[in-house]
This record gives C-alpha cells, structure tokens and sequence, in this order.
C-alpha cells in the first residue's frame, strides 16, 4: 500500500513537472518576437476594423503566411496598443503609416518581405452622388496636374513624424455662403488621416481638403466617424456625412463609389524588434 502511494506521488510529481516544462516551453515559443513573415504563420495578426471582413485565408492568398488569427479593432490607437502588450504579434497597416508609428516609438519594426499588396487611396462617397463625384475627381485632377498633390505629400506625408504634424495648421477657410461639404475622418490612417491628442484633425488631411475646397469654391466640415460605421453613415438616410476621407482595397458595396485615387499605398507588416 505504502508503495502504491509512492508511485502515485511519484508519477503525479513528474507529470506536473512535464507540464510545467510543456507550458515553459510554449511561453517561450510565444514571446519569441517574429522577424519574418513567415514567422507569423500561426499568430495572430491584427487589423483595423472594416466592413469587409479579413480571414486568416485572405491573409494567405495576399502575403503569403497563415495566422492562427485575424483580430480587428476598432481604432488605430487600439491596434497599435494590441501590439505593444503582445495581444497580436504583428498589425497590418501602410508603408507610411508604419514609418509614422516608428518615428514615435522605435521598438517596431516593419517585418522585411512584408511589402506585398499596393492599392490607391481615394475617397468613398454615395454612388448615387454623381455631381460631388464628377467635381470631387476634376479637383483631385486638377491637383495632380499641378503638382499640389506631391508638394502636399513631401510636406505632410514623406518622413514626417509625430511631433512635427501635431504642430501643422487645423483650420480650414470659411467661404461665406458657399455650400458646405460633410467630410468624415477618424484619425486611424496616419499621417494620411490624423488627428492630435487634442481632438484636431492636422496634416494631410486638412491641406488637401483645403485645395480641394479652394478649387471647388466650397465649404468643407470634418466630422468624425469610426472605421467600422463608414459604410453605414454614408448609407444612413439622415445627413451624417457627404464623403468619407481615405479608402483603400476592395470596396464591396454596389451603393458606394470611389473617386479617383490621390495617393498610392503600400501595406505591410508592422511588429515589434
């Protein structure tokens, strides 16, 4: 009897230390910061909330690795704080908007290899909006064919940092009497889509719209709408918003339209060294 209980106390030493070790092991294999694509096959990966809905598969078809787990949030700043308290191990997001991220904390790192998928940025509107859309894309025309459109980009886009945008103009001219365009923005695509701890809407966002507005002779207004109700308050049959400011990838909705594109973007894999 009394080697019974031996054995038995034996046995259930060892396999707890066999799980401890087992649980050890998997930590370690878990806090092990990924530094190639590849190396996030079967982790999760986050993005920011969209109406269309990203699966681990897509993820494969476009990249090239397959995560245990696509994870969405619904902020920009929420993403990046996922990433930072290791709740994802790599965040899909822009070229830029990763460089701008880096320029505030040097910790992160854009994966190497993970430069796959290149779209352009444009604005999304109503399909049934077919003046604002014909005015909307002679202006962004108009803007390219004199150089705005690049100046605006050197100037606001192209190695600026965190500091330098929080410092840049908010205010947009007023028009007396004009008609008044309802512009959604949410902050969640820096430095393309910014907007400082203060609540102000700086950068690239409030230069173009100023151009715009200067071209068109029209007044604009930001309103701030979340990513995942972009589709939603364009749609609503109340007035939330004319247009919505940045789109990217595939739109997937008979009832929306995209302008002309104003910017070219890069996404990539943005982690932690």
């Amino acid at each position: 009897m009394q080697k019974n209980r031996m054995f038995i106390t034996v046995a259930a030493v060892c396999l707890f230390c066999s799980c401890l070790f087992s649980a050890c092991s998997k930590r370690a294999v878990s806090t092990a910061e990924p530094q190639t694509i590849q190396a996030l096959s079967g982790r999760i990966l986050g993005v920011l909330v969209s109406p269309v809905v990203v699966r681990p598969a897509d993820i494969n078809r476009s990249i090239g690795f397959l995560p245990s787990e696509v994870r969405a949030f619904p902020t920009s700043n929420e993403l990046v704080t996922a990433l930072k308290t290791r709740r994802v191990d790599g965040m899909m997001t822009t070229i830029e908007t990763s460089k701008f991220l880096i320029s505030a904390d040097d910790k992160l790192n854009i994966l190497p290899g993970s430069q796959k998928m290149q779209s352009g940025l444009a604005m999304i509107l109503r399909k049934t909006d077919d003046a604002l859309l014909n005015e909307l894309n002679r202006a962004i025309g108009i803007l390219k064919e004199n150089e705005t459109l690049e100046r605006l980009y050197e100037q606001y886009i192209s190695g600026v940092t965190v500091n330098a945008l929080a410092q840049t103009p908010s205010q947009l001219s007023e028009i007396p009497g004009a008609e008044t365009i309802l512009v959604g923005i949410n902050g969640d695509l820096p430095p393309y889509d910014y907007i400082s701890a203060d609540g102000r809407p700086a950068g690239f966002n409030v230069a173009l719209m100023s151009e715009i507005s200067r071209v068109l002779e029209k007044n604009i207004k930001f309103v701030t709408i979340p990513s995942e109700a972009r589709y939603s308050a364009l749609l609503s049959s109340a007035r939330r918003m004319d247009l919505f400011f940045w789109f990217y990838g595939n739109l997937e909705n008979d009832r929306l339209v995209l302008t002309d594109t104003y910017a070219e973007v890069e996404e990539c894999i943005l982690a932690r060294k």
